[in-house]
């Protein structure tokens, strides 16, 4: 499961918020409201810093989906067997370890013949479209047309240089340093070739779409291609183009964001049906909105599994797993979930080469807490325990006596 650890702490933490707003009759979002990070808060520790109301913000398009003053109002005093619920949860996340542990990551970018580009990057490609997103930072910062950037991040440690991998959501964050930092020094070497060729200065020359540019009046003077050429095959100068740097990032950032649902519990059969789920993120600029919303979708995905029927069953006495197969190991379905409602709130992260922040892991966080937080409204009955499954609801109803 995505996010190590922080999937559990905050469904321990959020629930407790809402068991204790209950026990003060008082609205759960105004008590969190009055406890979150504020606007300018600096951790001693990591020198973190919160530059927006980025939680407030979440929370606001969050309530707006959901329609949540209306079903807070119209799920009041319900009785049926059968009732329906809403609750949220919010969270902030650490965009990768610093200054727990290193942070670093380099980078190599080849000009080719044709003007095209190699991006050798040892930060690691699992299926989320992170070399899409490196494609695209190193496209629009040296000014080559995206398709012309190949990324080669096979995590072949004979081809790429060095990098840490992928986790604790911190590849585009720290990978957009090393990448534009290389693009910068390649775009430089580029543009000084451009200098010899056109005998023009550099600040009059700029790359755009694959082309050699004249700024003053934006004359396409060659193409990136045929420079690569013309150097390579110069008896004077001649030069295979290319860039590597290493990065060292000693920064980090909070990614925020909060998650509602609406359920359905059944009471008799003790089952609870996700009727409606939302989570909104702030993880500063998106480079790819739609990889962004794939991210969110698994990590829902993953969210809701975890709230309603994953766990691990293994024998007391011998320890050996009795679920250790898809078929016993309940993993959540398209079948299990209802449509997964992705949205963003986009503040320009500034310790950031692009703006960007953590999203991979933090769309499994608010998810559980949600759910659970929605039976308590929908029934009164507090459940401090996963998965939400028949097995664990029986015993809580049977002790509220609603069964």
């Amino acid at each position: 499961m995505r996010a190590y650890g922080i999937p559990q702490i905050t469904f321990a933490m959020e629930s407790h918020v809402e068991d204790i707003a209950k026990e003060l009759n008082m609205d759960s979002i105004k008590l969190r409201q009055m406890n979150m990070m504020e606007v300018g808060y600096k951790d001693d520790f990591s020198k973190n810093e919160n530059y927006f109301d980025s939680l407030n913000q979440c929370i606001a398009k969050g309530k707006e989906y959901i329609h949540w003053d209306e079903k807070i109002e119209k799920y009041k005093n319900q009785t049926g067997p059968i009732r329906r619920g809403v609750g949220m949860s919010i969270f902030w996340y650490n965009t990768a370890v610093w200054p727990i542990s290193l942070e670093t990551s380099a980078c190599r970018m080849v000009l080719n013949q044709d003007g095209s580009i190699q991006l050798q990057i040892a930060e690691t490609e699992i299926g989320q479209g992170a070399d899409t997103v490196f494609a695209q930072m190193a496209s629009e910062t040296l000014g080559i047309k995206f398709e012309d950037v190949h990324v080669i991040s096979t995590q072949d440690t004979d081809v790429t240089p060095f990098g840490t991998g992928a986790y604790a959501s911190r590849q585009t964050y720290i990978a957009g340093f090393v990448i534009k930092q290389t693009a910068g020094l390649l775009k430089e070497k580029i543009l000084g070739h451009a200098h010899e060729l056109t005998r023009m200065q550099v600040s009059d020359l700029e790359i755009a779409d694959g082309n050699i540019v004249r700024t003053t009046d934006n004359r396409v003077l060659m193409t990136v291609g045929e420079l690569a050429t013309e150097v390579l095959y110069s008896v004077t100068h001649s030069e295979h183009i290319a860039a590597e740097s290493t990065y060292q990032c000693k920064s980090n950032a909070y990614s925020f964001g909060c998650g509602f649902a609406e359920i359905e519990v059944d009471i008799p059969l003790c089952k609870i049906k996700v009727l409606d789920i939302i989570n909104v993120h702030d993880c500063g600029k998106l480079i790819n909105p739609q990889l962004a919303a794939a991210q969110v979708h698994g990590g829902m995905s993953m969210a809701i599994g975890y709230a309603l029927s994953e766990q691990l069953l293994y024998d007391p006495k011998t320890g050996k797993p009795l679920n250790d197969n898809l078929l016993d190991y309940k993993l959540s379905t398209t079948m299990d979930h209802p449509h997964l409602e992705a949205q963003f709130v986009e503040n320009y992260e500034p310790t950031s080469a692009y703006g960007t922040k953590a999203l991979g892991e933090p769309p499994a966080v608010p998810g559980a807490p949600a759910i659970r937080n929605a039976l308590l409204n929908a029934t009164g009955v507090s459940v401090d325990v996963l998965p939400l499954n028949p097995h664990n609801l029986f015993v809580r109803f049977k002790e509220e006596g609603l069964i």
